[in-house]
């Protein structure tokens, strides 16, 4: 898979919040502090895209 352009759209912590835009969707799965935000980073050439944290739960939103 190639991806062109990634951005951030939306912290969504509930279903009404998932953007409807019809594109592919990739799921991770891990416990805190196991790296799933650096592979995203890594993935797509980034640094920052996927927020990442020194200390297990900072990164969590609400």
């Amino acid at each position: 898979m190639l991806v062109k352009n990634p951005k951030f759209e939306i912290s969504a912590v509930n279903p009404k919040q998932y953007p409807k835009n019809g594109l592919p969707e990739i799921v991770l799965v891990g416990k805190s502090n196991v790296g799933k935000s650096s592979f995203i980073n890594t993935m797509i050439n980034r640094k920052s895209l996927a927020r990442t944290s020194s200390q297990p739960r900072k990164n969590k939103t609400a």
